[in-house]
């Protein structure tokens, strides 16, 4: 392995790697530097100094299934199997949990699961026992209670003073 020198004209290496070699001459600051091969030209792209293992292979991951593209309903992870390869694990999307249609929160009691599954759970399930069980968050449930509630009084109050203002039409 040849030699590695400074060279004063390289723009200083601002990244925490490694590969970027620190020396600093006697007397001075130490900062950063691109290190250079001594038997390179001036005008050669500058050589970053590997670590020690770059030269091994990586190890192969194995496929299980046929389909190797990388799509939204084809994710996987790396998982090591007992016998020491690393091999693909198939993973399902992430269920999203159904959400209130007033305030977009998550419903709680509800389970997040995927259409299909959706389909085969059973009713109890997918809602809560309460009205609006399934649709709407009690707190927007409590807020609807109340506000119809307070229409049906401005409605009883309206035809209370209606009802008032009518006897003092004097008849002829």
């Amino acid at each position: 392995m040849t030699p590695l020198r400074r060279v004063d004209s390289a723009p200083p290496c601002t990244s925490p790697s490694p590969l970027c070699r620190v020396r600093a001459a006697p007397g001075k600051e130490s900062t950063p530097s691109v290190a250079r091969s001594a038997k390179a030209d001036d005008n050669a792209r500058p050589t970053f100094n590997r670590p020690a293992n770059s030269d091994e292979m990586v190890q192969r991951v194995t496929l299980r299934t046929r389909k190797s593209y990388n799509t939204s309903s084809n994710l996987r992870r790396i998982i090591k199997t007992p016998g020491g390869k690393l091999s693909y694990l198939r993973l399902h999307k992430q269920a999203t949990a159904p959400k209130c249609g007033d305030c977009h929160t998550g419903l709680p009691g509800v389970p997040a699961l995927r259409p299909v599954r959706y389909a085969t759970v059973s009713k109890r399930i997918k809602t809560v026992q309460r009205p609006y069980g399934g649709s709407r968050c009690g707190n927007c449930v409590r807020d609807r209670i109340v506000r119809a509630f307070l229409v049906e009084e401005a409605k009883i109050v309206k035809k209370v003073l209606k009802s008032q203002a009518v006897p003092t039409k004097s008849k002829k």
